[in-house]
């Protein structure tokens, strides 16, 4: 079977439906997907001087090319793997739709990737971040909602984009999340999310729209959903005012929601419940940054620390 650019779309277009209609995934998964697959058939029509590619050409020597000219480009090596991760389902796919007969990408291995830790602030920038809005306005009052709710609930930035009012149970101060693959977890939340989200739609009801259980919870000034860039723009702006540290983005504050939680005796599985992590070693990942703070009060009080 020939993959002429009309066929690239066709199939593109199939696997993305695929993702979105059987796997659950969302929009920016979406195009992240179609991104990295565009970009590696670009590659190998250049690569392989051949116009259009044959699907049945593709093999893993060509893939393994892609993959080192974007690590000679610079390219992080956990952007190189999420890369390759695309183009190992979309071959999947492929084979199993009948479009060729075995996955070129199957056997090609992930790069080694360094771990670092996740970026955390403390309690007391928690603190002062929290006061930055200005709550005589609805975009301030709106950003220290989302504040609110990145830090003190956890959920992840895709997840407090798509929250529609129906899915915040105001009774029993619970939000219904969707996370990845549309996997659903009830999250709690606590008094000061509550006198956030009160605020907020007071203000929300008498400057812009009304409001039923499908509207979304978050929107602009145009009474929009909120964009993606936008909660993000926002939150780092606000993070940068009490940190000097690298990365700053909303995912900082579900970092230290899981960091604090911890640090204060929280239970590991419980942790990963409220994250929403498939699996426990993904949380694990944040007693390494207790094992640092514990190494850190000891060379500072300990008197045969050095």
């Amino acid at each position: 079977m020939v993959l002429s650019a009309v066929t690239a779309e066709v199939l593109i277009d199939k696997f993305l439906r695929y993702l979105k209609q059987e796997r659950g995934y969302s929009d920016y998964t979406l195009e992240a997907y179609q991104s990295d697959i565009r970009q590696f058939l670009s590659f190998y029509a250049e690569y392989s001087n051949t116009v259009p590619v044959e699907v049945s050409e593709i093999n893993k020597i060509g893939i393994r090319h892609f993959l080192g000219m974007l690590s000679e480009s610079g390219l992080q090596m956990s952007s190189i793997s999420r890369k390759l991760a695309s183009l190992k389902a979309f071959f999947k796919f492929l084979a199993r739709q009948g479009y060729i007969a075995n996955n070129p990408a199957a056997m090609v291995k992930s790069p080694k990737i360094q771990k670092h830790l996740p970026v955390v602030l403390s309690e007391e920038q928690v603190s002062k971040v929290m006061e930055i809005p200005d709550t005589d306005s609805f975009v301030g009052i709106r950003n220290k909602l989302i504040l609110e709710l990145l830090y003190s609930t956890g959920i992840r930035l895709g997840e407090l984009i798509s929250l529609d009012i129906g899915n915040i149970n105001f009774n029993k101060m619970t939000i219904r999340v969707f996370g990845k693959g549309s996997k659903e977890r009830i999250v709690p939340f606590g008094k000061r999310v509550k006198t956030a989200l009160d605020n907020y739609l007071t203000i929300r009801q008498s400057e812009l729209s009304s409001i039923t259980l499908e509207s979304p919870l978050l929107i602009s000034i145009r009474d929009r959903r909120i964009a993606r860039q936008t909660v993000q723009k926002a939150v780092t702006k606000l993070l940068e005012e009490v940190s000097e540290q690298e990365h700053l983005s909303p995912h900082v504050l579900r970092h230290s929601f899981a960091s604090h939680l911890l640090d204060h005796g929280a239970d590991l599985n419980a942790v990963k419940d409220l994250l929403g992590h498939n699996s426990l070693s993904t949380t694990q990942l944040y007693t390494h940054i207790q094992i640092g703070k514990i190494k850190e009060v000891y060379k500072q009080a300990h008197p045969h620390a050095e």
